[in-house]
């Protein structure tokens, strides 16, 4: 009774998705089994796949049509396979067949995506990543699989919880899990990253010291050291310790070893992370001794007595504030002093507004006055549509420089890794970064160099005469798509006329109008908005 009541259900539900796919893509054959919903799924797979085609062609796509073509010409034959095994009732070989169907429909897919030129591409490699690696030879199948998928950055965590991947010095403690390798793991990184022409920035901490729940090694030596909470409380909720940014000796102690990692090894950028205060209870941290005298001392109040939502409380916040913006400058000082040509970024609360509100980190500023190169804003999140393009769209909008926003690849499947790079892709074109290599699979880097990494990308700070040319390639391209739909390709001679000399974006809409494009412009606008993205890059 049990086994009739699952195959009503299974039919049922066959029932269903059969009356939800397209009439002609539905294979009806005269007996349903169990099997037919690999078929199915082939069919519905299929159908996507196609009208992805069809939105690609519609929105002026500039996608790899035919290999689209040819993927979704593979699959309708798998698919044809699996019907006639299906026929013969060969169930145990409808399967292979209609999975093959399925995967050849998600390479048609990847295909439609655009891949643009011009384009930071990074992940951040975490010390643990780095460590299973166990020598060279890991390095470099892991940065072969980063060179299939057409990355061009990485960014190695080399200083984190007062510990390093690099062998023992004066001034650095080196992790346990590194103790046997034979070689420099920061060189070895460097040298392999080289050769396949992708740069190196240091990932460092800086003020946070632990995420374990008690002081880490930092502390321990320097109890007085730690940043604490009014009721002097060191261990934040998210069990994070945290040193103070207002001793110069903490600020000392930091810049002392970014400087010898910027003097020692051949880094193309120091990436500063947890340049903030913790963000617990709109930064509630910042009681610590020295801190509270430092401020008392300069503005005459004590920060103990302040009441919340007061003017003395948002002098407060903008006193804690300047310390991070001051360490943020010196950094950048010491290091561009080292060496002229060292990019210089910040890992980054994404929104303007609300990273000054959670943890006093006013990163629009560093980007103002030139402290930074670049921000990678932490947006973190499984949502694509609201969250992703609100914090991005906003950010992007008020600032004229660059922003590369960050993906959290451990909240999503690698479908949704694909869609968030897209959906990046559609609003700021020039940069990304994915968190972090622990979470990448053989899978998200086939899909990446399939899809949206598709073609290999200048970095948009390198070479800016080069990357100018390719991008008004793209424009040129997508004009002469639009041309040939509205049957005006006689005007394509006046590409010729294309320059860098379209300073703004009223004198792009005035040389379309000339070309008589008058509709269908907002790709193209979006195309011109990527190229004046670059030149504020640059």
């Amino acid at each position: 009774m049990k086994n009739k009541t699952k195959l009503i259900i299974i039919f049922t539900i066959i029932f269903l998705v059969v009356n939800s796919i397209p009439t002609a893509a539905v294979f009806k054959p005269e007996q349903m089994r169990q099997v037919l919903m690999k078929i199915r799924e082939a069919e519905r797979e299929i159908s996507r796949a196609e009208r992805e085609i069809n939105k690609a062609e519609l929105e002026f796509k500039l996608y790899n049509e035919e290999q689209a073509e040819y993927f979704l010409s593979e699959s309708k034959q798998y698919l044809q396979k699996a019907v006639e095994l299906y026929e013969n009732n060969r169930d145990a070989e409808v399967e292979a067949a209609a999975v093959r169907a399925v995967e050849m429909a998600d390479r048609a897919k990847l295909q439609t995506l655009e891949s643009y030129p011009v384009q930071f591409r990074a992940f951040w490699l975490d010390n643990g990543t780095i460590a299973a690696a166990g020598g060279r030879e890991g390095i470099a199948e892991l940065l072969n699989m980063a060179e299939m998928a057409n990355f061009n950055a990485v960014l190695p965590e080399v200083f984190f919880k007062g510990k390093t991947i690099i062998p023992d010095n004066e001034l650095f403690i080196q992790d346990e899990r590194f103790k046997n390798w034979t070689e420099d793991p920061l060189k070895i990184i460097i040298e392999e990253a080289k050769k396949r022409n992708m740069e190196v920035h240091a990932w460092v901490w800086v003020f946070n010291e632990n995420t374990h729940g008690k002081p880490g090694i930092i502390l321990q030596e320097h109890p007085s050291w730690a940043t604490r909470d009014k009721s002097g409380n060191i261990v934040t909720y998210h069990n994070s310790s945290w040193l103070s940014p207002s001793r110069k000796d903490v600020r000392t102690f930091l810049i002392k070893r970014y400087a010898y990692l910027a003097e020692n090894y051949d880094l193309a950028g120091i990436n500063l992370d947890y340049i903030r205060f913790p963000e617990e209870y709109r930064a509630s941290y910042g009681f610590d001794e020295n801190t509270a005298a430092l401020f008392e001392e300069t503005t005459g109040i004590n920060p103990f007595e302040i009441k919340s939502g007061s003017s003395q409380s948002a002098e407060w916040n903008k006193f804690r504030e300047s310390l991070i913006t001051q360490m943020v400058k010196k950094t950048s000082a010491v290091l561009k002093n080292i060496k002229p040509g060292l990019i210089i970024s910040a890992d980054v609360i994404p929104g303007r507004e609300e990273a000054r509100y959670r943890a006093l980190q006013d990163w629009s500023l560093w980007l103002k006055e030139g402290y930074l190169d670049f921000v990678l804003p932490m947006t973190y999140t499984e949502n694509l549509f609201s969250e992703l393009s609100q914090w991005i769209q906003e950010d992007t909008k008020e600032l004229d420089y660059p922003i590369y926003p960050g993906i959290s690849v451990f909240k999503l499947s690698p479908y949704q890794v694909i869609e968030q790079v897209d959906e990046i892709n559609n609003l700021n074109r020039t940069g990304l970064s994915l968190f972090a290599a622990a979470h990448l699979t053989k899978e998200h880097y086939y899909m990446l160099g399939e899809g949206p990494f598709r073609k290999k990308a200048l970095l948009p700070y390198r070479n800016s005469s080069e990357a100018e040319k390719m991008i008004f390639a793209v424009i040129k391209e997508r004009i002469k798509l639009i041309l040939k739909e509205s049957g005006a390709e006689n005007e394509s001679d006046l590409l010729d006329n294309l320059s860098g000399n379209l300073d703004t974006e009223k004198d792009f809409l005035n040389y379309l109008e000339k070309l008589n494009i008058s509709k269908d412009i907002e790709k193209l606008k979006t195309d011109y908005r990527y190229l004046q993205e670059l030149r504020h890059d640059n």
